[in-house]
């Protein structure tokens, strides 16, 4: 289980969110008719993402 959980409320469309390097994240509740822009430094691939919260946690925990 996470040890630190916060929700942001992104209710206005000037509104963005930074999330780091390493930092679990879900995303939920869109309103009708919104849009989810993601900006990346890097080409997208697969195999650089965690789908499974353990995985993930195992990961950063090795990487401390």
């Amino acid at each position: 289980m996470p040890q630190n959980k916060r929700k942001f409320h992104l209710a206005r469309s000037y509104y963005g969110l930074y999330v780091c390097p390493m930092i679990w994240r879900e995303i939920d509740n869109f309103s009708s008719g919104s849009v989810l822009m993601c900006l990346a430094s890097n080409k997208y691939s697969e195999e650089d993402y965690y789908r499974k919260y353990d995985d993930f946690m195992r990961a950063r925990w090795a990487a401390a």
